[in-house]
């Protein structure tokens, strides 16, 4: 009986499964830790091999669990934004690492842009900013300086992690990318929900590499009867982003969630009415269904959870399990590293000079 469903979160730390019963309770859970590579300051990357394999493994587990590909009704994926994979066509194997969202290796690719008066129009267009963090300017940079890419010609295939998942679990019969993951790349027009000639010309991008834009929802592919004993269908995809707003149904039009992760990250639904700011926030889809897209109004903080494993894993001041005494340190540091580049920005603001957090323990 297909009353089971599996979700895949594939995040920038980790990559997990889990199962759900038709009610919403969750049934279990298998997450496996991503390794990070970071070959110079400033660039980060992922094996998206090892994604694969690890996403692979736990979704199998749920399976198993679920009592067999039979039990599913359906497939949801969400996964960290931005990250850019290129693959070969033929075999599904990565040519080279993925560039995960954090990775600033197009900085002075972005300021050239800028220099050169491209920021208005990329906004005016995507609902971004010019910025390293999105995806387009980091294909741009690898089509140009990893020959292995140029070499695979037709085959090579370029997509976001939900792109990749998808053409793996369907073993190469689908390539696509939903709009949500789409309107992070700077690539995609944010009102038209298609690929912009303009914007794959100014960061050097072919249109015949990237995915077809679909929706978040409906019949998105099966997957390849191989990898779980029987076809499933793959029924959903998010950003992760967008999924938390989904998730905290915030449904309506107003309705804000805040969530922590590896970053920080605040949304607030505008239902079909596109969002513009003047301060730097941005505009993004915050789902499609039916060809109709519904935004959001989004603030991110790029450090946030990964700021508390930095502490863990290379200062060593807090273990696996802190003490309330150490967390409160760490709360303190934590405050000061927010409060201190604010200080600059409040005081032109007010006029008045800001304080420096007092510490209560």
């Amino acid at each position: 009986m297909t009353d089971h469903i599996l979700v895949i979160d594939e995040g920038t730390t980790s990559t997990r499964a889990m199962l759900f019963a038709k009610n919403g309770a969750c049934l279990g859970s298998a997450q496996r830790p991503l390794t990070q590579h970071y070959p110079a300051p400033g660039l980060v990357e992922h094996d998206a091999a090892e994604i694969w394999c690890l996403t692979l493994e736990c979704a199998r587990e749920m399976v198993a669990q679920a009592g067999g590909a039979g039990a599913i009704a359906g497939i949801g994926i969400t996964n960290q934004r931005e990250t850019i994979v290129f693959w070969d066509r033929r075999s599904g194997e990565p040519l080279a690492r993925a560039i995960v969202w954090q990775d600033r290796r197009t900085a002075d690719i972005c300021e050239a842009l800028k220099a050169a008066g491209h920021e208005a129009d990329v906004q005016a267009k995507t609902g971004l900013l010019l910025d390293p963090y999105f995806s387009g300017s980091k294909i741009g940079w690898a089509l140009k300086n990893w020959p292995q890419l140029k070499e695979a010609g037709e085959h090579l295939a370029v997509g976001t992690i939900e792109s990749y998942l998808v053409y793996r679990l369907t073993g190469g019969k689908v390539h696509v990318s939903d709009a949500s993951n789409a309107s992070r790349t700077a690539l995609m027009a944010i009102g038209s929900g298609d690929w912009d000639d303009g914007l794959l010309d100014l960061f050097g991008v072919p249109r015949s590499i990237l995915p077809a834009i679909c929706d978040s929802a409906g019949p998105l592919g099966m997957t390849d009867p191989d990898l779980f004993g029987a076809p499933i269908a793959i029924t959903g995809m998010a950003g992760d982003q967008q999924a938390a707003l989904i998730g905290q149904s915030c449904l309506e039009p107003g309705q804000t969630k805040a969530t922590f992760g590896t970053g920080a990250f605040v949304l607030t639904q505008t239902g079909r009415t596109l969002p513009k700011s003047s301060n730097r926030l941005l505009a993004t889809v915050a789902w499609q269904l039916g060809g109709e897209r519904h935004y959001a109004l989004e603030g991110s903080v790029f450090v946030a959870g990964s700021l508390i494993q930095w502490l863990r894993d290379d200062l060593g001041l807090i273990d696996a399990s802190p003490t309330p005494s150490r967390w409160r340190a760490v709360s303190r540091i934590m405050v000061v590293s927010i409060w201190s580049p604010l200080c600059p920005a409040l005081e032109r603001r007010t006029g008045n000079p800001m304080p420096a957090p007092q510490s209560t323990a």
